[in-house]
């Protein structure tokens, strides 16, 4: 009797899955990426490219290519900028977020030729698409260019490489991957290593080996000699709180369960003790010396699992010597937990063939896939939009003020020095959705006055709707605008956060969630020029249609 998951029906099922699960991440990327810079992106990007037009010298420009950005030299990422400004004439940074995800496709692409191969079952496939193409990795796909160009680029260009060196199609070609990925996040180098060892033990002639070996070692080691570790001695980190740091790492792996939401530690260990377990299946093998039972695509995912180890050692022992609770679950690697997923899936799929009970098995692993792909829609929704209005907020207040308010942590005095230039000269503007909302509003004029808590603190000033101000309907957005009350003109932009309730069936009918009647804004004393201002509420609706409240004065 044949299994359900080759009948006909079953397979144009999932196909068709596959299909929908694709455009609605694509769709996604299209809508709420946005053209304008965040954080590193100033330097990566817009820093970058005003002092390449700006040299005359040939060396200058290539030497801008490998300056490094914290620990990363960013090649890739100055190189595709270079490229869309010489086809377009400027530079768009919402093209640069999908030619970055572009890697994403890449990727299923090396994963549909283990499946044709028929090294993969389709319900491994399947699941591979829901987590390749979910969105809790959205700040590395849909939010943030420079780590759209980062993360998942490296780690594409590293897994072609292992591919090509396991199948001996090319000891060149793995080798120019390897020092692509390199070259594309720090995180790379994991890449070279691993290249090396699987050459040492190919069977390709031993001049091949060794002129690849001199070729990845020459320039690792010129990349490693000329670039500056921030962080201080890593030997003192690495070593310090191994215990706890372990842990830690267990979890960074099985993030796929985030912190965040679970408040609890418990099931990331857990799917990080299941996700590294192929480790402990290839070391039993090498123990009782039938490694040839490992097959190819085994040994490729143990190669992805370990240089995504690689990455975790960096980001939980190598950054500090005391152990950090927060860092290693920030949105910008969970990236990672995705891809310890995909490779520990496509590992487990050879033993799930035990008739009936293995096709079931199979089944509900790729259910569970496509559950979470879907929930993470609703369960990110907040981040996604927060994301994108940052984004178009720190656009305002540059046009208004100069100053590029979010995130908070950002500095950078001399910004107006390159980015005057840059609008001038190939960051055109799109002429956003939030300033032709604006255009035409008289800020002297308010529909009423809403009353507000005001609290002023030492280095901030926290808003929130009184407790017993009630507003009839709340907006999809919220905005608190700082206006000079001389001339009535807006000088500052910031979110107000809105309350969310519950509303799962409301979210996957409309695309939006439900909005409370309680919310916050919180302004950054730092971030605003000494002066006094007027507080206005603004309020958007479905998108389109604005009101505006009066709120209150401050003084700085």
């Amino acid at each position: 009797m044949p299994s359900i998951t080759s009948h006909h029906l079953f397979v144009k099922l999932v196909w068709l899955l596959v299909f929908l699960i694709i455009a609605a991440f694509w769709t996604t990327v299209y809508h709420y990426a946005y053209n304008f810079p965040y954080y590193d992106d100033f330097q990566s990007i817009v820093l970058f490219l005003t002092h390449y037009i700006q040299s005359d010298s040939l060396s200058e420009k290539l030497i801008l290519f490998f300056e490094q950005n914290f620990e990363h030299r960013v090649v890739l990422a100055k190189l595709l900028t270079l490229g869309v400004f010489l086809v377009t004439g400027q530079v768009n940074i919402k093209i640069l977020i999908i030619l970055g995800d572009l890697s994403l496709l890449g990727t299923l692409f090396l994963m549909f030729k283990f499946f044709s191969k028929k090294q993969i079952s389709l319900p491994g496939f399947f699941t591979i698409v829901c987590l390749l193409f979910q969105v809790q990795h959205y700040e590395d796909t849909i939010s943030w260019a420079t780590c759209s160009l980062q993360h998942a680029p490296c780690l594409f260009f590293s897994m072609w490489s292992f591919y090509l060196a396991l199948r001996r199609k090319s000891a060149f070609w793995s080798s120019v991957l390897a020092i692509l990925a390199l070259f594309t996040s720090a995180n790379g180098l994991s890449a070279v290593i691993i290249l090396m060892i699987i050459t040492a033990y190919s069977n390709i002639p031993k001049l091949h080996k060794m002129t690849q070996a001199a070729f990845l070692l020459f320039i690792t080691a010129v990349h490693l000699l000329t670039i500056k570790i921030h962080s201080g001695s890593m030997l003192d980190h690495v070593f310090k709180h191994v215990a706890v740091k372990s842990v830690l790492l267990l979890s960074f792996v099985g993030q796929l369960a985030d912190t965040n939401y679970t408040n609890s530690m418990v099931p990331s260990v857990v799917l990080g003790i299941v996700f590294l377990f192929p480790i402990t299946i290839v070391l039993k093998n090498f123990f009782e010396k039938t490694l040839t039972d490992v097959t190819t695509l085994q040994w490729f995912c143990f190669a992805g699992i370990i240089s995504l180890l690689f990455v975790g050692f960096l980001i939980v022992f190598a950054r500090g010597v005391m152990p950090d609770f927060d860092g290693y679950r920030m949105d910008r690697y969970k990236i990672y937990s995705a891809f310890f997923a995909i490779f520990s899936v496509a590992f487990y799929d050879r033993y799930w063939t035990f008739g009936k009970a293995g096709s079931l098995l199979k089944i509900a692993v790729a259910a569970a896939s496509l559950a979470f792909c879907i929930s993470s829609y609703y369960i990110y929704y907040d981040k996604i939009t927060h994301f994108s209005r940052e984004i178009s907020a720190n656009e305002l207040n540059y046009s208004w003020s100069k100053t590029i308010y979010y995130p908070v942590i950002f500095e950078d005095l001399s910004i107006a020095n390159y980015l005057d230039f840059a609008q001038r000269n190939f960051m055109l503007s799109d002429r956003g959705r939030l300033n032709a909302l604006l255009s035409n509003i008289n800020w002297k004029q308010s529909e009423g006055n809403i009353a507000v808590d005001i609290l002023n603190m030492p280095d901030r000033i926290i808003i929130s709707n009184a407790p017993n101000s009630q507003i009839n309907q709340q907006a999809d957005e919220l905005y608190v605008v700082a206006t000079d009350p001389v001339n009535n003109q807006p000088k500052y932009f910031c979110l107000a956060s809105n309350n969310y309730v519950r509303s799962v069936k409301n979210f996957y009918t409309t695309f939006k969630k439900s909005v409370g009647t309680e919310f916050t804004s919180t302004i950054y004393k730092r971030k605003l020029k000494p002066g006094n201002y007027n507080l206005h509420l603004l309020s958007i609706y479905d998108r389109k249609s604005v009101s505006v409240h009066s709120i209150g004065e401050i003084t700085l």
